[in-house]
């Protein structure tokens, strides 16, 4: 067992930064909120499509005044229930005129995240406006290495270079558009390793939306499709439960996986909305003996055995969604029913081996009235014990309060290989059962408060060890700003999950596989403070304690993280550094932290170990509307002489890597 006490430095660092906190000056505080959700989230989410998805919508922002309920949720931080409180209000008030006007309809806290990626204008503004000025694009390149190299690289076994690289052109109107992108990692070879092409139209007529090409579906709350889903269990107390996401949109990212490829169209006629889809695309698999042991999402094609399993199995999908919608006065509702079906073109191991694949159905259903939301779906297939179901509620308990419950049983047979829904592991709706709460609510003005709980079963705990297995989940987060220029955030989080591991008799004679309880403790204090009109300050120290109870011994690894950041803006030029301390007893207890980095990329590294970190990144806007943008960063490490292991592993205790790239819009 480790026993560890508080370093006196430690204790001085906090009472540091609380001085800091306090002494401050007030000044105005950049509305940045979505990167609360950043801070809090977690490797299983899918946050890098966000990211693009965000990016785009800065370029080309959703009309708040004239977009329907259906375009306004091309925002995925939106909720149904707040698109349908904007267009109740517009038809009852009018216009909504600023983001000042836009708390009043659903509050501040929304209204903080998602106001930026609106416009205001009004249907006599948008009339005296030019078709030709609503063509728009951007085209982003960026170029990563690493120093010193890769073993890989050094020893010939990656057929590649020392480089990432990484082209995206867009373009379109209001109801057209196309999409490109290419991407090849280190040590691949082909410099078009990985191509995304796709063609888009929307908003004409019955026809919604249309792709050809890329493209992703999400429906109902995802146990069929739910590629919408970004954000993993407790990124958010309440608004990460539901999953509302377009049917359909076009596929921008450079991840190699959970994509579809063919053609498919969104219609709506009258009060009817239907999707039919077909794919037909090539995946990453390992195969043994004719029989599909495992489908590859790495997308890493660098030496002969990864060269050899790309593109090695055929992908058809097919299937349709309808759904209908409903509304009278303050009653929304929508039911919907998707019939869908896959196959590969080898059988699946984990589908016992005969199985090339199957046919799936599901109903769905949402019920919107004022600021209560009733949602479910059910889903499965004619296998034994293949039924999976969630269900749930949303509400505004009062001014400012909104809670959530939702329950979930997803059957150990049930396999979708789109899926993505609300879960304590992975996304895949199977072998999981759980009820949620969560609740968020402004205090005060300057205050808001989220916490959940969750309390979870695995009927097979793994597939090692097919017995049950239960954990719970308490999360409690706070946002308070203490004035313009300052906000402070906060998270504490305790865990009890069991795991699987290959422990040993005592005479070390025979191996047993058990399950072994561990008590997660996590507590995560953040601060952003604008020093002044140019200069920014953020700060964040974090602490984990895990506790694993074995046969023999109970072991307790500790972590801890604690980082400054500096911003600085003056006019056309960005710099941001921060300089990162890290001790962990194991990877048990890593720690992660999100960081900024070049336009479209997300980064959310992972800390084990003791050591040190730096990144520094400058932004220079060249010419109107052009933008060079370079990352360094760095990391000394304490406790090693290598990083990584195997081909990736790298010569040194501090590995250090260069990104740059710029960005042209039109």
């Amino acid at each position: 067992m480790n026993y560890h006490h508080t370093p006196l430095y430690r204790c001085v660092a906090a009472v540091a930064l609380l001085c800091i906190g306090f002494a401050t000056p007030p000044a105005v505080l950049a509305n940045e909120s979505v990167e609360e959700l950043f801070e809090r989230a977690e490797p299983e989410g899918n946050a890098e499509e966000l990211v693009g998805l965000l990016h785009d919508l800065r370029m080309n922002p959703v009309q708040l005044n004239l977009a329907s309920e259906e375009q306004l949720l091309r925002l995925p931080l939106l909720t149904p229930a707040d698109a349908a409180r904007i267009v109740q209000w517009r038809q009852r008030q009018g216009p909504i005129g600023s983001a000042v006007e836009l708390e009043a309809v659903i509050g501040s806290a929304g209204a903080r995240r998602v106001a930026q990626y609106f416009t205001f204008e009004t249907a006599q503004a948008r009339s005296g406006k030019k078709a030709a000025d609503q063509f728009k694009g951007s085209v982003i390149n960026r170029v990563f290495w690493e120093v010193p190299p890769r073993l890989g690289i050094e020893n010939g076994k990656y057929a590649g270079d020392n480089r990432r690289v990484y082209n995206r052109v867009q373009a379109g109107t209001s109801n057209y558009g196309v999409s490109f992108v290419q991407e090849s990692d280190i040590g691949e070879p082909r410099f078009g390793d990985f191509l995304s092409f796709s063609v888009h139209a929307e908003q004409l007529g019955i026809l919604s939306q249309a792709v050809v090409g890329d493209y992703r579906l999400s429906f109902g709350q995802g146990l069929l499709f739910g590629q919408g889903r970004y954000f993993s269990k407790g990124t958010d107390a309440v608004d990460g439960v539901l999953l509302f996401s377009p049917a359909l949109r076009p596929y921008t990212s450079a991840a190699e996986e959970n994509f579809l490829q063919g053609a498919a169209v969104t219609l709506s006629p009258g009060p009817f909305e239907i999707t039919a889809f077909k794919s037909h695309n090539k995946v990453d698999a390992t195969i043994d003996g004719g029989v599909v042991t495992s489908l590859s999402s790495t997308g890493y094609h660098r030496t002969a055995y990864e060269i050899a399993k790309k593109d090695d199995l055929s992908q058809d999908v097919q299937g349709f969604n309808l759904r209908y919608k409903y509304r009278h006065g303050d009653l929304k509702a929508g039911i919907g029913a998707t019939l869908a079906s896959y196959r590969y073109g080898l059988p699946l191991e984990w589908l016992g081996g005969l199985d090339q694949g199957r046919r799936l159905g599901s109903v769905e259903a949402s019920v919107v009235y004022r600021a209560v939301q009733v949602f479910g779906e059910a889903a499965g297939t004619r296998a034994p014990d293949a039924l999976s179901w969630i269900c749930g509620v949303q509400a505004d308990l009062g001014q400012g309060i909104t809670g959530v419950a939702s329950m979930r049983q997803y059957a150990v047979g049930y396999y979708s290989p789109f899926a993505g829904v609300f879960a304590e592991r992975g996304g895949d709706g199977a072998d999981e059962e759980g009820f949620y709460l969560g609740l968020k609510a402004r205090v005060l003005d300057n205050l808001n408060v989220g916490a959940s709980y969750d309390i979870f079963r695995f009927p097979e705990l793994s597939s090692t060890y097919a017995l049950p297995s239960s954990g719970h989940d308490a999360r409690l987060y706070t946002t308070w700003r203490q004035s313009s220029a300052m906000t402070w955030d906060a998270l504490y989080q305790h865990k009890q999950k069991e795991e699987t591991a290959i422990q040993n008799d005592a005479g070390e004679v025979l191996e047993y596989v058990m399950p072994v309880p561990k008590t997660t403790n996590r507590v995560q204090l953040g601060l952003k403070t604008r020093l002044t009109s140019v200069l920014t300050l953020k700060t964040k120290g974090e602490y984990k304690s895990v506790e694993s109870r074995y046969i023999d011994r109970m072991q307790r690894d500790d972590g801890w993280l604690l980082y400054g950041q500096l911003d600085c803006t003056l006019g056309t030029l960005a710099l941001k550094t921060r300089f990162t301390r890290f001790d962990t007893d194991s990877y048990d207890a890593a720690l992660y932290s999100y960081e900024d980095d070049l336009p479209l990329v997300y980064s959310l590294n992972s800390y084990s170990g003791r050591g040190k970190a730096m990144f520094a990144m400058v932004s220079y806007e060249a010419a109107h509307n052009f933008r060079l943008s370079a990352k360094y960063e760095t990391t000394w490490y304490g406790d090693r002489k290598v990083c990584g292991t195997g081909n990736d592993q790298r010569a040194t205790s501090s590995p250090s890597s260069f990104h740059v790239g710029c960005m042209l819009k039109f």
